[in-house]
Formats: structure tokens, C-alpha cells, sequence
């Protein structure tokens, strides 16, 4: 079993045709940016599942959220034309097309910015079968402050509309992520939780001290509600450069695994994230080697099942509660 919680290659639709259907050729090994990704190559890859990306530029406006909707009607029509795949609509969902042998796919939205600080929009999330909501994305909103970007500080936790929408978000059963918060909106989220938490695409900061990871603190937090935490495969974040193999995945998973637990550690890979990937990967096909390399170094068949796509499954399905 195989699930992501983070793949970006809607974007690329939007902003260059780019047609999820059909399997594009690799690039060199660790191709920059994207075509990393397509339905085709996760399927031979034997993806079971997957969150897929949707974005907009990381500001409030109402092009924003009207985007964030094409971007969604976008997946639903190229799902539509697949038989091989399954758009997730609810959480019951993900265990039925897991049996059937289908490719599970729903989106995640990457940012708050969307709403255009309307509370009211999370009924629209709702409505269009939405994963998750990253609380922000690399700019500061009405909701959240990043770690990294425009706005980025140390200082500033979640603010009341964020509050608010922490539960209007768990009220309507959709996951928060918070992936790209600070430290103290992280701690913020955790402590008002009602529900499990995902961090879905990081790194860790013991591991690598990058300001796009996480801290032990913060994942003491997000294991305390349940959750799971999601290790992108971004070198530059990992370690600091560019032209770095899967080892680099490995190191930040066994980290992560030694504070949290095999519980709470899943895959995140952040695949056509505009990112490079690790050197020894040309495409999805190769997520194989995180898990080769995880029985290499001596895991066991059950954690690696947990970590590869069980715990997300779960976090997914709504299995896991506080």
C-alpha cells in the first residue's frame, strides 16, 4: 500500500495543459520542479491513494477561491474519464476503493488564502469532498502565519479567525493540515484540536534545522491529537542542498519516528511541488526506494506498512479520534 498525502500536478494542468491522464516521460534524475507526476506512473508505481495539491497564489482574493473550484472541477472530470481511479467523496470511501483496487484520489487545498477570509466557504469545501485545508501556504492570511514567505515570523500563533476555522473545519469532518504554519501556530492548532491533526508534506527539524520543518515540541503536539505527519522529499529542506539521494527521506522518517512513534509517520512527498526531488529519483516510480531503503536499515514489515500508507489510511478513512 501506497499513499501520499501531498502531489501537486493539478497546477500544472492549469497552468500548462499539462494532461494528468496521459504518462509523461522522466527527466534526468532529480528533476527539478515538476513532471514528476501522473496517474499513469502511479499506477505502475502501485499507488493505492493519493492527496492532490490545490493552489493559488499565496495572497486573499476572490480569484483565489474561484480558482481553487476550477482546479477542483478540473480533478472531477479527469477522474470521471478513469475507470482505474476513484474519486474520494467521503471517508468511508477510502477502504472501498482500496478493496476494489482502485487509485483513491480527493484534493487537499494548500491554503486558507482561498476563502478570502469567508468562514462561510468552508460549506464549499464540504461540498466538493475536500481532504484537507492547509492552514496557510508561503504568505500570511486572515487565518495563519507561515514559517516561510511573505509574513513569515516566530511570533504570531493562529488568530481568532483561525480559531474559527480550526473548528468549522472539524465540525464539517475535514482534516486540518498544518503544514507550512509556524511553530507557534502549530502549538495553537494542537491545543485547540478536537481532532487528529495532519502535518502533510515536512521535515523535521532535528533532523535538518530548515525553517520549512517542524520541531520535536510540534510533533509531540500533533501526536497528542492523533495525527500524522507526512516527510517530504525536498532535498533543500532535508539537508540544505540540492543533489542529495532518498537517504535524505530516510533520515528525517527515522527521526520522526524515534520522537513520535510508528504511528504518527507517513509519506508526504510533495511531488510536483515546484522542488526538486533526491538525486537517485527520476518520478513517482521510485517511491519504491523509500521503502526498500526502510527494511534496508532494518524496519519492520509493519512499520514500513504504517509509514508507506496504513497510518494516513487511517487518518484519511476517520479511523483514529481523540
Amino acid at each position: 500500500m501506497i499513499i501520499d498525502l501531498h502531489v501537486d500536478f493539478i497546477i500544472q494542468q492549469r497552468l500548462f495543459s499539462y494532461d494528468a491522464l496521459r504518462q509523461h516521460r522522466p527527466g534526468i534524475k532529480g528533476q527539478p520542479l515538476i513532471w514528476h507526476a501522473d496517474i499513469p506512473r502511479m499506477l505502475e508505481a502501485k499507488y493505492s491513494g493519493a492527496c492532490l495539491g490545490i493552489h493559488y497564489y499565496p495572497w486573499e482574493s476572490e480569484s483565489g477561491f474561484l480558482e481553487m473550484n476550477k482546479q477542483i472541477d478540473y480533478l472531477d472530470y479527469d477522474l470521471a474519464a478513469d475507470p482505474r481511479v476513484w474519486r474520494i467523496r467521503n471517508r468511508s470511501e477510502w477502504r472501498l476503493a482500496l478493496a476494489e483496487g482502485k487509485l483513491a484520489l480527493a484534493p487537499g487545498v494548500e491554503g486558507a488564502h482561498m476563502l478570502n477570509k469567508r468562514l462561510d466557504r468552508v460549506h464549499t469545501l464540504k461540498e466538493r469532498s475536500v481532504a484537507y485545508l492547509t492552514l496557510t501556504h508561503f504568505s500570511k492570511n486572515e487565518a495563519a502565519t507561515p514559517s516561510m514567505g511573505r509574513g513569515a515570523n516566530e511570533v504570531d500563533g493562529i488568530t481568532d479567525f483561525g480559531r474559527d476555522l480550526v473548528e468549522a473545519l472539524q465540525e464539517s469532518d475535514i482534516t486540518v493540515d498544518v503544514a507550512h504554519l509556524n511553530t507557534p501556530g502549530v502549538l495553537d492548532v494542537c491545543r485547540i484540536s478536537k481532532r487528529p491533526l495532519f502535518c502533510t508534506h515536512t521535515g523535521i527539524k532535528g533532523a535538518y534545522p530548515h525553517a520549512r520543518n517542524i520541531t520535536d515540541e510540534e510533533i509531540d503536539g500533533i501526536v497528542a491529537t492523533d495525527g500524522v505527519i507526512g516527510i517530504m522529499f525536498a532535498p533543500k529542506f532535508l539537508t540544505g542542498k540540492v543533489r542529495v539521494d532518498s537517504n535524505c527521506v530516510l533520515d528525517h522518517i527515522e527521526y520522526a519516528l524515534k520522537v513520535a512513534g510508528d504511528r504518527h509517520v507517513a509519506i508526504g512527498s510533495d511531488y510536483d511541488g515546484w522542488i526538486p526531488i533526491p538525486s537517485d529519483m527520476r518520478d513517482c516510480r521510485d517511491i519504491n526506494l523509500i521503502e526498500r531503503g526502510l527494511r534496508a536499515r532494518g524496519h519492520s514489515e509493519d512499520t514500513i506498512k504504517r509509514i508507506m500508507g496504513e497510518n494516513a489510511l487511517e487518518l484519511l478513512s476517520g479511523e483514529r479520534g481523540l
